[in-house]
């Protein structure tokens, strides 16, 4: 859900008229999510001041389209892990930037066409689609507005408008410019290849100044990243559970609570045959009742078992009524006569039947149990909390938390930010992924909150910090010496690539090169720079789309020790037809990226060139208190 968020978030523009009239009234009436915080200026752009009040609006309304939109509650919480508020304020400061340069440049909208377009608007116009003022005043009266306070509004939208369109709408691609994007798209390309491997044999025994030089050139390679001690203690109802005593009277009272659980309804095989009419059905009947085989007679009407078993079957299974009813009518074995249903007629044999069942208090009492202390354990959780706060506050530590309350307690002497140990084995840690990212954004005695992963808590506490360093040439020698070799292999098979590729040029033909290394040559025809065909990876493309036609070329393959070399048979220019739909689509993508480019290009000047400050630190205040109910 968070990914689909996160999409339909990106893009100041996209939500830069969200004042406009319709969004504007789903800001207004929402719940004050930022209780605690007086009014302040949040940012200063020029001469205008961005509140906490603007931004609260922006972000409860962004927080309820984004909703609507995923069809899923958005929380606070799940808006600060989104980056939501950050991307709120950039798009407040940017509005603002527009703002100014429209002052700058002495803009202005005329009152008699921000009237016309209210006019226009179906959400003030009445059942006969005539403008009505009263509910255009009813509106804004609702939402908090007066008209001096909307006209402006819109007036400001309208010159918003007016100067990002400019920057954003470029005019018609040149045609060549067209053309060569079309032609760069649908080119197609014939080959031959085939492909060789060089072996470790090949490479000789590195000297001791060799394996140095590795070592020296790929630092990166050998440099262990930061670790970080980490203790951790936690609650969850099932380390709980088991503790709590459950009396006769509460699982008796469960029982009954959930006794339709532990009810296991009758369950049955059926055969059945479908017939057009009852008289066929019933000569079936009678041929059963001499001792016919219903599974030979199914065969006869084209039918396989498969296709006339319906296998363990509740009675609501069946679709048609009055089959249920006759199919679980039936004894074990039995056959019925012709059974007139909604769709056709059948004859039913009940091959298994199976009695329901419902289990007494003695038969689920563990599983009941488990159940009963389960529930209890969610309401002790947060009784634990509070516990575990308190002794926290007095500045005990996690060991004897733990063993004082029972709870599950665990040291990692050094876990990465991946999640590996020193030894770069996967460290099992209790939610991990937001554990390691909580623990490495904390520091050494920080007092961390309490995670909430699941039902229950996460306590954690940085205990050492390891810092990334370089590990010693000793400690890595195994790995210093493997990667020796892979460079060389590499380096081989290049080499090799090249020096036949020289030998075509030589004049001798790319087929008997081919005999000679025992290769099988391959064709690979109609591939397109984007194409990744079987046998012919990415890397390969790009050599193909780089050599010009009659040529050979070469690449690597992923294995390190293998090479592909290419014959470029064909080059198949495609023909250009401006009137093409296709032509149209690849003109409207380059304008669509080059009109964004030019409006983010227009806004980082504007935004420049404007007195630009942030109040910090209510800003993080207000970050800090986003998580909060």
């Amino acid at each position: 859900m968070l990914e689909t968020m996160r999409n339909a978030a990106k893009g100041w523009l996209a939500k830069l008229f969200i004042g406009l009239l319709v969004m504007s009234f789903a800001v207004w009436g929402i719940t004050d999510v930022f209780r605690g915080f007086a009014v302040q200026d949040l940012a200063t752009v020029g001469e205008t001041k961005i509140s906490s009040e603007q931004f609260r609006r922006d972000l409860n309304g962004e927080l309820q389209r984004l909703s609507q939109q995923t069809g899923s509650a958005l929380s606070l919480e799940d808006a600060r892990k989104l980056g939501l508020d950050q991307q709120i304020l950039d798009r407040a400061i940017n509005t603002a930037v527009v703002d100014a340069k429209a002052d700058s440049l002495r803009l202005t909208v005329s009152d008699k066409a921000i009237a016309e377009e209210v006019a226009a608007n179906p959400a003030f116009q009445n059942g006969s689609g005539q403008f009505d003022p009263a509910r255009l005043r009813q509106l804004l009266q609702s939402n908090g507005m007066d008209e001096a306070i909307f006209m402006q509004s819109q007036k400001r939208d309208r010159l918003r408008s007016a100067l990002t369109g400019l920057a954003e709408q470029g005019n018609a691609l040149p045609r060549t410019l067209t053309e060569a994007l079309v032609r760069y798209r649908n080119e197609t390309r014939d080959a031959r290849h085939f492909s060789f491997s060089v072996s470790e044999a090949d490479v000789p025994a590195h000297t001791p100044d060799e394996l140095k030089k590795q070592y020296e050139a790929t630092p990166a390679s050998y440099t262990a990243p930061e670790y970080r001690s980490i203790a951790i203690l936690k609650v969850e109802p099932a380390d709980v559970a088991t503790k709590l005593a459950i009396s006769e009277e509460e699982l008796a009272a469960s029982y009954d609570k959930f006794k339709a659980d532990y009810f296991t309804p009758e369950i049955r095989t059926i055969l059945q045959l479908s017939f057009p009419d009852v008289a066929k059905a019933q000569a079936a009947k009678t041929r059963i009742d001499d001792g016919g085989d219903i599974l030979k007679i199914a065969a006869e009407i084209g039918a396989t078992e498969s296709d006339i078993t319906f296998a363990n079957r509740k009675k609501g299974d069946f679709l048609d009524g009055k089959i249920a009813d006759a199919a679980f009518a039936l004894a074990e074995g039995a056959v019925s006569g012709p059974v007139e249903g909604t769709l056709n007629t059948a004859l039913l044999k009940a091959v298994k039947v199976t009695p329901e069942h419902q289990q007494s208090l003695d038969e689920v009492r563990d599983e009941l149990t488990k159940r009963v202390q389960l529930e209890k354990a969610h309401d002790e959780i947060q009784s634990i909390y509070d516990a575990v706060e308190d002794a926290r506050a007095g500045q005990t530590r996690f060991e004897d938390i733990a063993n004082k309350a029972g709870l599950p307690f665990a040291l990692i002497p050094a876990v990465s930010a991946a999640g590996k140990d020193k030894a770069d084995n996967d460290v099992t840690v209790i939610a991990k992924g937001e554990l390691l990212k909580a623990a490495f954004a904390s520091d050494v005695g920080v007092e961390n909150d309490a995670l909430t992963p699941f039902d229950g808590y996460v306590w954690y506490e940085v205990r050492e910090v390891i810092p990334s360093a370089l590990r010693p040439l000793d400690e890595v020698k195994d790995k210093v010496g493997k990667d020796y070799v892979a460079s060389k292999l590499r380096s081989l098979a290049a080499e090799k690539a090249k020096a036949l590729i020289a030998r075509v040029g030589g004049g001798i033909s790319f087929d008997t090169l081919a005999q000679e290394l025992k290769a099988t040559v391959k064709p690979v025809n109609g591939v397109k720079r984007d194409d990744v065909p079987e046998g012919f990876d990415g890397l390969a493309t790009l050599a193909l789309f780089a050599t010009p036609e009659k040529s050979l070329t070469w690449s690597l393959e992923g294995d390190g020790k293998s090479a592909k070399v290419i014959e470029v048979s064909k080059v198949h220019v495609p023909v250009f037809s401006a009137a093409s739909a296709e032509t149209k689509a690849v003109a409207d993508a380059a304008k669509a990226g080059i009109g964004s480019d030019m409006l983010d290009m227009f806004i980082k000047s504007a935004r420049a060139s404007t007195s630009v400050s942030i109040n910090e630190k209510l800003w993080q205040d207000i970050r800090g208190n986003q998580a909060q109910p």
